[in-house]
């Protein structure tokens, strides 16, 4: 249910409670303001202002970090409603264009990062026939360079990339850098942002690359604070079953 409003079957009414409440478990998302504060301020770094509200900026890195079991894959399908929302106007006037490409990067066996995966994935997520070409030997390279011209074509508004943290299993700090580098030159090339989604594993990020430090935007997706008020007030109001409730925005 990543688009139009939120509806639900009318069967459900019907149904057992059980079976009603693991429907809206599973679907519905509840809105707590820091979902929509940390969702808010990723549109804003990468979308421009004002009627052209459909356009975005070029390129830039948004970190949004956060701890285990926050909801910050409830925060990417959030992002990814509200992108193709925004892209509604684009895509009737151009069918070719992707808003959004969204995947969760996976750790290597290696230790390293594996960038072929990156370029499948998006090169798969955007349509783009290459990927699936029957070759003796596709080169690394042909895949990136097939995936920068893809992005540049869709243009999407930004490639979200959840469990990021993923992206800093490297032996040593050089390493992490020359990853971290490389996703700005696809910046560069294409002027597509990348929204780096994970865990407090992500703050090496901000010192290991200068380009990125320059050219990128923090924004913290924290629990409930037991010790604010208004957070108190807001996790009291969030209808849920007590196992639900303990698992998730823990005070």
């Amino acid at each position: 249910m990543d688009d139009g409003p939120e509806r639900y079957p009318c069967g459900l009414l019907g149904a057992t409670p059980a079976v009603r409440l693991a429907y809206f478990e599973r679907r519905c998302t509840i809105e707590h303001p820091h979902l929509q504060a940390a969702c808010a301020a990723v549109v804003h770094a990468i979308c421009s202002p004002g009627e052209e509200a459909r356009l975005h900026r070029p390129g830039v890195t948004v970190l949004v970090i956060g701890p285990s079991r926050v909801g910050k894959t409830t925060l990417v399908r959030q992002l990814t409603r509200e992108l193709r929302r925004r892209a509604q106007p684009r895509m009737r006037r151009d069918p070719g264009h992707i808003p959004v490409v969204r995947f969760t990067a996976t750790g290597a066996a290696s230790g390293r990062y594996d960038w072929v995966d990156y370029y499948k994935t998006v090169l798969r997520q955007l349509a783009d026939p290459f990927v699936d070409r029957r070759a003796a030997s596709l080169r690394t390279r042909d895949l990136r360079e097939a995936t920068e011209e893809a992005l540049s074509h869709r243009h999407p508004s930004a490639v979200i990339i959840d469990e990021a943290q993923h992206l800093a299993k490297a032996n040593t700090g050089r390493r992490l850098q020359d990853q971290l580098d490389h996703l700005k030159y696809l910046e560069n090339r294409t002027g597509v942002s990348h929204v780096l989604v994970g865990t407090y594993e992500m703050r090496p990020f901000r010192t290991a690359s200068a380009q990125l430090a320059c050219r990128s935007l923090d924004v913290h997706f924290p629990r409930y604070d037991a010790a604010a008020q208004l957070d108190r007030r807001a996790f009291r109001s969030v209808p849920c079953s007590d196992n639900s409730r303990s698992r998730k925005n823990r005070a």
